[in-house]
């Protein structure tokens, strides 16, 4: 399919307005929509500026929804006059959720002939159309790679994840929860730094040395996880646990907040019950898969 294929974008809020920027770049003729009007106002001249969803999905090949969640897409999308434009055309699902929230959705458009893709985006706005920004994308393969010329406009790095239409949400709610968490985290080193008044532009500088390591864990962490054979001779359990213990009572003693080191460590302990003493971190894994366990 021509990469030059008609594009409606449902949904302006900063992403949504990202999305339909790059298209405008693109060269392809753009449809937007958006709930509040004023939203809309900037793209007069550059884009056609539906004045229903209805109209918006019948005016395009391809429609990327682009809402603050799939309570929003439903009550935009689920309605007659709306599911009857998109009839034989298709719907790439860009709001944040979960894979059940994907499966719904896919359930729904089935039943109405309606082509479906569910994706996320791992870049904030600025970066949409980027080479290196990653969108991954669920559901036919088939689809996906009919449309695939005009979805890498987004992002270079764009790619097809899986078959199962939950597949992108899980990898999103994945990678996401690792890049809060490590976000959260680095936050709270800068925050046991200024605790001890040690200067925080030496300490975001000295965090990138702790990056090398992190990948090296996830490569071990990665086989290990493949042959649930935990053994390893690089640092136990144990230490890594005592190592924890210390950054709780240091932000005790700093009066630091420590709710998320103590949520660590519980996690760690955990793990030390079901007998992973001697083991390498990876085994931290049996005790968030079953945390009713120990």
């Amino acid at each position: 399919m021509s990469h030059q294929e008609t594009v409606s974008i449902v949904g302006l809020g900063q992403m949504g307005a990202a999305l339909a920027r790059a298209y405008i770049d693109a060269g392809h003729r753009v449809t937007v929509w958006n709930r509040s009007p004023g939203k809309a106002e900037p793209f007069q001249g550059q884009a056609n500026v539906a004045a229903t969803p209805e109209q918006a999905c019948s005016a395009s090949d391809l429609t990327i929804i682009s809402l603050s969640n799939y309570e929003a897409s439903d009550q935009v999308f689920r309605t007659p006059l709306v599911a009857a434009a998109a009839r034989g055309r298709t719907l790439v699902q860009l709001t944040s959720g979960t894979p059940g929230d994907a499966r719904s959705g896919a359930a729904w458009a089935s039943s109405l002939g309606i082509d479906y893709l569910d994706g996320c985006i791992l870049a904030y706005p600025s970066y949409i159309g980027g080479e290196q920004t990653a969108v991954f994308y669920s559901g036919p393969k088939d689809l996906y790679e009919r449309h695939q010329p005009t979805l890498r406009v987004l992002g270079g790095a764009t790619s097809h994840v899986g078959e199962p239409i939950g597949a992108a949400a899980a990898l999103d709610c994945a990678l996401l929860g690792s890049y809060y968490g490590a976000t959260l985290a680095f936050l709270h080193g800068a925050a046991i730094c200024a605790s001890e008044k040690f200067p925080l532009d030496a300490y975001f500088e000295k965090f990138q040395t702790i990056l090398p390591l992190t990948s090296i864990t996830a490569d071990m962490c990665k086989r290990m996880l493949s042959t649930g054979d935990f053994k390893g001779t690089d640092c136990t359990l144990d230490i890594h646990t005592n190592a924890i213990e210390h950054i709780v009572r240091l932000s005790r003693e700093n009066d630091v907040d420590r709710r998320l080191p103590e949520l660590v460590l519980s996690y760690f302990k955990r793990a030390l019950q079901l007998g992973h003493g001697a083991d390498e971190i990876a085994a931290v894994f049996n005790a968030l898969q079953d945390p009713a366990r120990g």
